[in-house]
């Protein structure tokens, strides 16, 4: 038990990088849904329609650097699948391995579903949309991570190859099978966003699911050989930033957006809804150098509150949630974008000292534990 203990303190300090990275998403997601709640402002680049207005460079910046979190998310969760196979198959089978992620994922679509209940008791008039499915960021972690499950004995070269593929396949059908309005729930659940009498889905599975598995096969590399995996990231941001480059000069990756080299914002705005190959592109590339920046320096204490967020992902998704649409209604709708930036920062500071004591309790509790999943 004691050389257990002793190797899961190793891997924690291993992939320190990986909190980091984590907790660094996790705060930027924090200020988009302060944007959403308390600016009262949410800009949606949908495959079928027009681009937003934004009004100002200011706010275009502050929507899209949040473009990272969902991906970041999803590539994160399929490292972290390779990382919890790879150190747990020699003490248990793969089949308890494919049970303990198929569970946390059931958990996450479920929790997908309660998240918005207290919520939507602020507003009266939507309390008619609580019997509706919803598709949100919990529910396409949920969805990859039991299809991350069955696929736990695929190899690394193999895993990024599918995902890619997945990628690239739920691109084309978004493009050319499923241009036109579709009213179908299962339509909307894996491929495109829609809303009926049945589903809201805002994340389809099918793409993040491809971001996923990208994900575990490079958290496959990372296991094999880190110091090489790390070495090599930057050159993988890099070559992605500037596929991403090729895209905009053949007007191609990022459905019915032509890009204008003649203004900055329109260049850099990407289609999320569903994720466009461009949008991939620069995500991934943006985040791999995240990845390869922050492990040169993940030896440093300023990153220490960021491992705490990072360490209690799904606490922190559930209270910061909360917590920002409790201060929205203290708030004036007409509040200014650095006002909304300074209740961005009260609201982290609240939660540090919460997520601290949640992560210590989590540490405390044994490994079959409830609270291991949350």
């Amino acid at each position: 038990m004691g050389k257990f203990e002793s190797l899961q303190k190793i891997i924690q300090y291993r992939f320190r990088n990986i909190d980091i990275l984590r907790g660094l998403i996790m705060i930027l997601m924090a200020k988009g849904h302060c944007y959403s709640t308390i600016y009262q402002t949410h800009f949606t680049e949908s495959y079928d329609g027009d681009l937003p207005n934004y009004g100002s460079m200011a706010v275009f910046l502050t929507r899209w650097v949040g473009n990272i979190c969902a991906p970041g998310f999803a590539l994160l969760m399929g490292m972290s699948i390779s990382i919890f196979t790879a150190n747990k198959i020699k003490i248990i089978e793969n089949q308890s391995i494919t049970t303990q992620l198929f569970k946390r994922g059931v958990l996450l679509i479920i929790l997908q579903q309660v998240l918005n209940v207290p919520s939507l008791f602020f507003d009266i008039n939507n309390l008619d949309n609580i019997l509706v499915f919803r598709g949100g960021t919990l529910y396409a972690l949920g969805f990859s991570m039991i299809i991350g499950a069955l696929l736990i004995k695929v190899s690394k070269q193999r895993l990024l190859l599918l995902g890619c593929g997945v990628v690239l396949t739920n691109y084309f059908i978004s493009s050319y099978f499923l241009v036109h309005p579709n009213d179908n729930p299962f339509v909307h659940l894996l491929f495109t966003p829609g809303v009926n009498q049945w589903v809201s889905i805002n994340y389809p599975a099918f793409p993040w699911l491809g971001v996923s598995i990208i994900g575990m096969g490079m958290g496959g590399y990372l296991m094999e050989d880190k110091n090489r995996f790390i070495n090599n990231t930057w050159k993988i941001g890099t070559t992605l930033l500037l596929l991403f480059v090729l895209l905009r000069a053949l007007s191609w990756g990022d459905y019915n957006h032509i890009a204008d080299t003649n203004s900055i914002i329109n260049y850099l705005v990407i289609i999320k809804y569903p994720p466009s190959i461009a949008f991939i592109m620069i995500t991934l590339g943006m985040l791999s150098l995240l990845f390869w920046l922050i492990s040169k320096f993940e030896s440093y204490s300023i990153f220490n509150p960021l491992i705490v967020f990072g360490k209690v992902p799904l606490f922190f998704y559930f209270v910061h949630y909360y917590l920002y649409i409790v201060i929205s209604k203290f708030t004036n709708h007409a509040i200014s974008l650095s006002t909304m930036y300074v209740l961005w920062i009260v609201g982290l500071i609240v939660l540090y000292p919460v997520c601290k004591y949640y992560g210590q309790f989590k540490k405390q509790q044994s490994e079959n534990s409830f609270w291991r999943l949350l």
